[in-house]
């Protein structure tokens, strides 16, 4: 049975965007993928213009978007030490973080594109938060069996589209959060453009939404998929 992480990853003020998706899929990923135990990997790339999502930059100048999103297919990812080459990716960084997941693909599409090369347009990842009142369990019960619906009725550009349910957070800083979502576009304007179906279908999903959801995402991204081994 595959096992499933998901390393988020925030690059060192020493690497550039490039050299970073150089250093995991030139040096990263080779490494990684002599591991009898990585069944499946898909690299999700930060845009370099993040639009609507972009967020203020740190104290080094950094922006505070996510660059690096790894979705892992494993044999076994029971901690920390599951993650291949984790050497390598802590030398990207200056923020790593890794939880176990459990993915609920709601809307997907037709793929025709071999490993190696991007996915077309783009997606957005964002982490979200359960309303206090909520246990976890509660939360994803919504989210899979509620929100689903509407999510396929109101956005009519989401190409595909996935719910991650965090089981546990491996790193100090992924605590308190309970899922990852990821909605993919056929083209940037489609996430501008065809996100909701009306102004009545946006409030549709607010209103869902703020009855599980705790408050805006703190950490969302625009990004390129581009899958590795699948």
């Amino acid at each position: 049975m595959t096992e499933h992480l998901l390393v988020a990853l925030w690059r060192a003020a020493s690497v550039s965007p490039d050299a970073l998706a150089a250093g995991i899929v030139e040096q990263w990923w080779p490494e990684a993928a002599s591991s009898d135990a990585v069944e499946s990997c898909t690299v999700s790339l930060a845009e370099t213009d993040q639009g609507q999502f972009v967020r203020e930059p740190d104290a080094n100048g950094l922006v505070a978007n996510c660059d690096v999103l790894l979705a892992l297919g494993l044999t076994r990812a029971h901690d920390l030490d599951d993650v291949p080459q984790r050497d390598v990716l802590h030398g990207l960084a200056r923020r790593l973080e890794v939880w176990r997941v459990v993915p609920h693909h709601q809307i997907a599409w037709e793929r025709t594109w071999p490993d190696g090369e991007f996915a077309p347009g783009v997606k957005r990842e964002a982490v979200v938060r359960r309303k206090p009142e909520l246990t976890h369990e509660q939360f994803v019960r919504h989210w899979t069996e509620e929100h689903t619906p509407l999510a396929r009725k109101h956005h009519p550009g989401v190409w595909d589209y996935t719910q991650n349910d965090l089981r546990r957070a491996y790193t100090p800083g992924g605590g308190g959060f309970d899922g990852i979502a990821e909605l993919h576009f056929r083209t940037r304007a489609d996430s501008v453009e065809r996100m909701y179906d009306s102004d009545a279908g946006r409030a549709i999903i607010a209103a869902d939404v703020r009855r599980f959801i705790a408050g805006p995402s703190p950490e969302s991204a625009l990004m390129r998929e581009l899958p590795l081994r699948t």
